[in-house]
């Protein structure tokens, strides 16, 4: 076989491999760039969601367990299934402290400004009057 055809097979096997590896990197998943940047391997039974084309599974009993951590449009709260019976026993107290004041709409009124989950009193995942409604509604209902 002719050396300069043989050459030019080789050149577009590797031009096709190197377009395969392109085109399988791509198809990753969309909507931006997705980082873990800190993890743990913990024991225990797990608890799992999911929803479009993303799955989450953790465990129980993790010893990081904390606050939850948003970015964007996405939140995730570790621990000992946080999920499970996570509504506050009153939802209008975001300073934590059993009473219902200034403080608590100060909080709520820096939370919506900034677009913070915890003022998505609707769930909807928008910042508007509804929200502001909602939590009205839930300040003037008082503490049980």
């Amino acid at each position: 076989m002719n050396t300069t055809l043989i050459n030019r097979h080789l050149i577009t096997g590797a031009l096709a491999s190197i377009a395969l590896a392109a085109a399988t990197t791509a198809a990753g998943p969309g909507g931006g760039a997705f980082e873990i940047t800190w993890y743990t391997i913990d024991a225990g039974g797990t608890s799992s969601t999911s929803g479009g084309d993303f799955d989450l599974a953790g465990t129980i009993g993790q010893p990081d367990a904390g606050a939850a951590m948003t970015g964007g449009a996405f939140s995730l709260t570790g621990g000992f299934w946080a999920g499970v019976n996570s509504a506050p026993p009153c939802p209008a107290d975001l300073t934590g402290d059993g009473m219902l004041n200034f403080f608590d709409v100060s909080a709520f009124l820096q939370a919506f400004s900034a677009s913070d989950p915890i003022a998505d009193f609707t769930g909807d995942g928008m910042f508007n009057f509804f929200d502001v409604s909602a939590f009205l509604q839930a300040f003037a209902a008082g503490c049980p």
